[in-house]
């Protein structure tokens, strides 16, 4: 399975040479991993909801450094590009942390996470991105998640809302330019659960920075059913080779030898009633056959 998802991946990429693109894969061991599970704010202008000042984050990282109990995500209720009833949500989630609850990822339950969620969630295992001459994909290893970008000027017409939407994309010279619509409303924007509605509009631009070592995407959200204001944010990745240079492969559970992949299998958990025995937060199951 391994040398196979090794040999798509090359495949994919000899493709690319038909299209003056920028390699975002120039091997087929290159993935990427997010340096931080927050998006960074511009340097002016509207930003993202960031962590609630109130109640600062305590990561896992800060945990092992200090012994402190890690804390889950709270965002910011007042950020001013909350519309009130998205302010609202937030303070519920806040408010459902601060009681002891968890506030588990809809990856934890074996859910798309949506646009631009997606591009948060590279920290442990990595994403992959596959060039063709008439597509992209973008490729989660965690749980196998894979965003489809068509290399078209039109999107489709009459596309139901989906967890991923309707991506199409284009090259500006070095960059990756990806329009998103069609979006529907069960995903959150982040891991502070902020909601949006079926009018999400999402543009994305890849780039390559630091001598191709960092690729940076600049991200512009527009949904006036949550939000007061279009606004910006900024998210960095930085190479597997990279995180793997310093230590041996072969210690590391969650990352194939470049022998072998590194694209592994990963598999939601197959839960029939809930996680951890949360009944609110079910894994999805089918009890109805297809056939």
């Amino acid at each position: 399975m391994f040398r196979f998802a090794t040999a798509f991946v090359a495949n994919a990429l000899i493709a690319t040479t038909a299209v003056a693109a920028p390699a975002f894969s120039p091997s087929a061991s290159t993935g990427w991993y997010a340096y931080a599970r927050v998006f960074i704010p511009p340097a002016s202008g509207p930003g993202p909801v960031m962590q609630d000042p109130a109640h600062p984050l305590i990561s896992n990282d800060e945990f092992r450094a200090t012994g402190k109990q890690p804390t889950f995500p709270m965002g910011d209720p007042t950020s001013p590009i909350l519309q009130p009833w998205a302010a609202d949500a937030l303070r519920k989630v806040n408010a459902r942390i601060l009681a002891g609850k968890p506030a588990y990822s809809l990856h934890a339950t074996c859910r798309p996470t949506g646009v631009p969620m997606f591009l948060l969630l590279p920290m442990t295992i990595p994403m992959y991105i596959v060039q063709g001459p008439r597509e992209v994909l973008l490729i989660l290893e965690d749980f196998g998640d894979v965003r489809h970008i068509y290399l078209t000027g039109r999107h489709s017409a009459g596309a139901k809302p989906s967890w991923y939407g309707d991506s199409i994309g284009h090259y500006e010279g070095d960059t990756l330019v990806v329009d998103t619509i069609g979006l529907n409303d069960k995903t959150y924007i982040d891991e502070f659960m902020t909601p949006h509605t079926g009018k999400l509009h999402v543009v994305e631009r890849y780039h390559l920075t630091d001598g191709g070592k960092i690729l940076e995407v600049n991200i512009h959200v527009e949904d006036p059913g949550a939000f007061t204001t279009p606004w910006n944010a900024i998210q960095r990745f930085r190479q597997y080779e990279e995180v793997t240079t310093k230590k041996s492969v072969a210690s590391l559970a969650l990352l194939a030898t470049p022998d072998d992949g590194p694209l592994i299998e990963a598999i939601c958990a197959e839960n029939p009633n809930s996680l951890m025995g949360l009944s609110d937060l079910a894994v999805p199951q089918t009890t109805v056959p297809d056939f």
